[in-house]
């Protein structure tokens, strides 16, 4: 039963093959010569192919049968052409292919193809004519035309034409004449089309980068190949003409803008538009031209009074616009403002000294770029001096000997100030005596305060504007005054000297004549006197040594009195007594110098009587300064009788 089943398939499957085999038709393919052309005087050989196979078949030729083989193979002669088929048949119909139409040519020269050029420019119009062989009479030859081989359809008349020629018209052309089941073939003609020019080259100068305000030009290359057809050139921007057709190659914009950024192209056509050429793609991409360094410069001057107006001026000196200015103070943004400017101006108005420091700008044309700082600007706000005051440290006007008082000059506003004294409405200076001043002279010391130094101070303060403008302003005044007390002694320390001396110049030369007068009455009186006050004075008085002391007839002395002015004579002690009163606090006394005797002098009166005129010339006038002394009573007097001494009495006479 298995083996029964198998067959019956078999037999199935046998005949579906045979019916689909039924369906299929054999196909008569020239394998020799390759190219499917068979000449007269070569062999040529014909294979069947059926479902996908060669198959040895039946071959016919018109119709008639001329043999059952796996290949038909034969020699060509004028007799070979005709319609050719091959059967293969088992239980049915038999099955034929296409028909084959063999044609053979007599030479190679009996069929020729003519064209006045075989260089032809684009848009030309040529005509290829096929040259026949006469074989027979009649009109029932037919033409086939081939280009690179291939079959031409439609054509079937003696002439070709080619209307405006183009690229794709370049070819080899050949013709074929039939006639029956014979064709002749002419040699193959190659056919040239060339342009009328070469393919256009657009050119951009500059070609690099073209900046807001600068030029471009652009240059459309080409070689024309044919003189009589001239060239007319188009320019585009994205697709939009730029111009119209002209014979003008270039194409040239003065002053670039961001507008003329695009895709640029060139077109090459002739007058009768048979030729239309386009150039390459030109991208323009016009930039920004960018901006320079910034300078930042205050428009009147960078010192401003308060309360004026400020102009910073931001400027560059290149630049597409529009820029982008931003000022700074300190670091911190104040103003920006876009401009189509190259400088723009940012005023301050009614400046105050919150808004000195220090400024800059900086400035952008481009996006995504940083942007360019200047340097710095310091601006000053000179704001002019105002309330200044005079004060003292110890607050009292009264100012003790010696003391060092502290006047300072304190100033409510004011830049920069420079400070100056004033003493009795006189200006001080650094060199003034007994002055100390502070480095910013905004104090004033005085050293050891004394008499000279009372009277009135003030102090100024002074600064300058801009353009030359001078501030200045003055303080209260302070009077520096000593106390009562001391002022009384100060005075009485300046006057008495004065009076001392006022009276000794007029005092000496009246004891000059007085003196002059004396000596002239009676020498010899003189000397009886002068050895009678020599004898009282070495009985009473202790002489003095080596002059030493000096004797003084009265003692009075006032102890208050800073100097005494000394008149002195060693004659008449009653006198002496007499002029050694005090008048006011002037003292003056009558004093006697003597020089003490030698022992051998004592004996005889001629030693005597020289001694005595020697004493008598050693009388003068002396003045000298009293080392005063208390005397408080009698004994004290003669214990402190050698402290009365004359401080400037000369040792020796």
């Amino acid at each position: 039963m298995p083996y029964a089943k198998e067959l019956c398939l078999l037999i199935f499957l046998r005949n579906v093959s045979y019916l689909v085999a039924y369906g299929q038709s054999t196909e008569v393919v020239i394998t020799n010569p390759r190219d499917g052309v068979i000449k007269e005087g070569e062999w040529f050989t014909l294979k069947c192919w059926y479902i996908n196979r060669y198959i040895t078949a039946f071959w016919y030729k018109n119709n008639i049968p001329e043999s059952f083989a796996k290949h038909f193979r034969r020699k060509a002669d004028s007799k070979t052409g005709g319609y050719y088929q091959c059967q293969w048949s088992e239980w049915s119909s038999p099955s034929r292919g296409e028909p084959l139409k063999v044609v053979t040519i007599a030479s190679d020269m009996t069929l020729t193809v003519q064209v006045h050029s075989t260089t032809l420019l684009l848009g030309e119009t040529s005509v290829l004519k096929c040259s026949s062989y006469t074989w027979g009479s009649g009109t029932d030859y037919s033409f086939l035309w081939y280009r690179n081989n291939f079959l031409i359809e439609g054509e079937h008349e003696p002439e070709y034409t080619i209307a405006m020629a183009r690229f794709s018209d370049g070819a080899t052309y050949r013709c074929e004449q039939k006639l029956g089941f014979r064709k002749w073939i002419s040699q193959d003609v190659s056919i040239i089309v060339k342009d009328l020019c070469s393919k256009p080259t657009l050119q951009a100068d500059p070609d690099v980068e073209v900046f807001i305000g600068e030029g471009f030009n652009l240059v459309c290359l080409t070689e024309p190949f044919h003189e009589n057809h001239p060239l007319l050139y188009t320019f585009y921007k994205n697709r939009d003409s730029l111009n119209f057709p002209s014979e003008k190659s270039s194409y040239a914009k003065e002053e670039a803008t961001m507008h003329h950024s695009g895709s640029y192209q060139c077109e090459v056509t002739t007058r009768d538009s048979n030729l239309r050429k386009w150039s390459n793609i030109v991208l323009i991409s016009i930039k920004r031209i960018p901006v320079s360094v910034p300078d930042l410069s205050a428009k009147n001057g960078n010192e401003v009074m308060e309360g004026d107006s400020a102009w910073l001026n931001c400027s560059v000196t290149r630049g597409s616009t529009p820029i982008q200015y931003i000022f700074y103070k300190d670091s911190q943004e104040i103003y920006w403002e876009y401009s189509n400017h190259s400088r723009i101006v940012h005023t301050i108005v009614n400046i105050s000294k919150s808004q000195e420091g220090n400024y800059h700008c900086a400035v952008s044309n481009q996006e995504e770029e940083s942007l360019l700082y200047s340097k710095l600007l310091a601006v000053s706000v000179i704001v002019p001096v105002a309330g200044v005051f005079l004060k003292l440290r110890t607050n009292k006007t009264e100012i003790l000997i010696g003391s060092s008082p502290v006047l300072e000059c304190v100033l409510s506003r004011g830049t920069r100030p420079y400070f100056q004294w004033y003493f009795q409405q006189k200006a001080l200076n650094n060199v003034s005596v007994n002055y100390n001043f502070s480095s910013d002279w905004r104090e004033l010391a005085i050293e050891s305060f004394q008499s000279q130094h009372q009277g009135q101070y003030r102090c100024g303060a002074i600064n300058r504007g801009p353009s030359g403008m001078i501030f200045n302003v003055t303080s209260n005044p302070i009077d520096l005054t000593l106390p009562a007390q001391q002022h009384s002694a100060e005075m009485a320390a300046l006057i008495v000297p004065l009076f001392l001396i006022v009276s000794l110049l007029i005092l000496l030369p009246i004891k000059l004549q007085n003196r002059k007068q004396a000596d002239s009455s009676s020498s010899s009186r003189q000397h009886r006197e002068a050895m009678g006050n020599r004898a009282e004075s070495t009985s009473e008085d202790r002489p003095a040594r080596n002059f030493d002391y000096a004797e003084i007839v009265s003692s009075q002395v006032n102890v208050s009195s800073c100097a005494a002015a000394v008149y002195c004579s060693g004659k008449n002690t009653d006198t002496h007594n007499d002029d050694s009163k005090m008048d006011g606090s002037l003292l003056y006394s009558v004093v006697k110098v003597s020089k003490p005797r030698n022992a051998a002098h004592s004996d005889g009166a001629s030693g005597t009587k020289q001694a005595d005129q020697a004493e008598q010339q050693q009388s003068c006038i002396i003045y000298a300064t009293l080392r005063h002394t208390d005397t408080g009573g009698d004994e004290e007097a003669d214990q402190d009788q050698e402290r009365n001494v004359y401080a400037n009495l000369p040792r020796t006479l």
